[in-house]
């Protein structure tokens, strides 16, 4: 290689060289998920928004690139609390709003990063959030229409008398018992009626904020070059100690429901337990009613039927009867001394004479 050659071969690669650092100092490039604004001397003085390969003056000019989508801030960190409604609730707000730059050469001039403009946006959400939800009742920031609600927990108080039948024990017949009616309990702010609702008190905090983002900065009498997407209400809670009351009343609510049920059963036992108890004493009664019926007609057929043998036997009956008797009264070591006309010897009084002696000497002889 000669040395012209190896002169121009330097001088190709220098020239290379200073092409490659002069095409970085002017030459950038913007993707389709930014926006550039080329700054000079810490001033906007070109901005672009569609992607594509840009330039600018070297070491004069700055490329400041910022997003093109949606930014989403959340107030999970900055929570409103303490916000009194309307109607005297004090309630904690969790706000969220989606916002987008579309003036890039404005937003620098005016909010010169994204976290001012962050910043700008939370300011006039929680502002505007803080002003609207105050000016109506905790009702309406929570409803947007009148339609009937559905709970997850349903509670029920149960209203009436039961409607046990007394008179079908009385009767003989089985009665059953019917829990009592009952009706769903009345939910805090479930019969308020709802005029505007939340989802216009959140499109009129929509429309505020854009305008007010939209119009002049009070300081630079400028537009800011960003414009608001969407607002929402995330969350809306009750203060801690109010939170912690409603739930030391629902409590106190579900025991004094639960005690209902617990008093009204312990009555409806009582009651079927009286009711059995009428039950069985008629039973029992109607048992022994009947017992001593059959008892006394068994008795009646007894003594018909000995009155029926004493008819048909006759003296015999008699006979036999009054020799029993004197087999128990004249046994043993018995010793008996009566007249000629005692009863008990009627039977020896009627023998015919056929004994020589007399039957007074008989009677006065002591009976072994």
């Amino acid at each position: 290689m000669t040395n012209a050659q190896r002169t121009s071969l330097i001088l190709v690669a220098v020239g290379l060289l200073l092409a490659y650092i002069l095409g970085r100092a002017t030459l950038f490039t913007v993707n389709e998920r930014e926006l550039a604004v080329v700054l000079q001397f810490g001033d906007p003085v070109a901005s672009y928004k569609e992607p594509g390969l840009c330039f600018k003056l070297p070491l004069i000019q700055e490329v400041r690139r910022l997003p093109k989508t949606y930014q989403f801030w959340s107030g999970v960190n900055d929570v409103l609390v303490d916000l009194p409604t309307k109607d005297g609730k004090k309630v904690e707000v969790t706000a969220w709003a989606i916002w987008k730059i579309t003036d890039p050469g404005q937003f620098v001039r005016v909010l010169r990063t994204v976290e001012e403009a962050e910043s700008r946006v939370s300011t006039f959400v929680r502002g505007e959030m803080r002003d609207v939800i105050t000016s109506h009742d905790l009702a309406e920031a929570v409803r947007s229409t009148d339609r009937e609600l559905t709970y997850t927990l349903q509670v029920e108080r149960p209203v009436g008398e039961s409607t046990l039948n007394p008179s079908a024990a009385s009767d003989g017949e089985a009665s059953t018992g019917v829990l009592p009616p009952a009706v769903p309990i009345a939910q805090p702010a479930a019969a308020t009626s709802i005029e505007v609702g939340r989802e216009k008190i959140v499109r009129q905090i929509k429309e505020i904020i854009q305008q007010r983002l939209s119009a002049a900065d009070e300081e630079t009498d400028e537009g800011r070059g960003i414009q608001l997407v969407d607002v929402g209400i995330s969350r809306i809670d009750f203060v801690t100690q109010v939170r912690e009351a409603a739930f030391e009343r629902l409590i106190a609510f579900m025991e004094s429901i639960a005690a209902y049920y617990t008093n009204e059963g312990e009555r409806r036992k009582q009651e079927i337990i009286n009711r059995t108890e009428a039950e069985v004493q008629k039973i029992e009664g109607e048992g022994s009613q009947q017992s001593n019926t059959i008892r006394g007609e068994v008795d009646a057929e007894v003594i018909d039927a000995y009155a029926g043998a004493i008819r048909e036997t006759g003296e015999f009956y008699n006979f036999t009867r009054t020799l029993e008797a004197y087999k128990s009264a004249l046994g043993g070591k018995t010793r008996l001394v009566l007249t000629t006309d005692s009863q008990l010897l009627r039977l020896l009084n009627a023998l015919p004479e056929a004994s020589s002696q007399p039957p007074a000497d008989t009677a006065r002889t002591p009976a072994r």
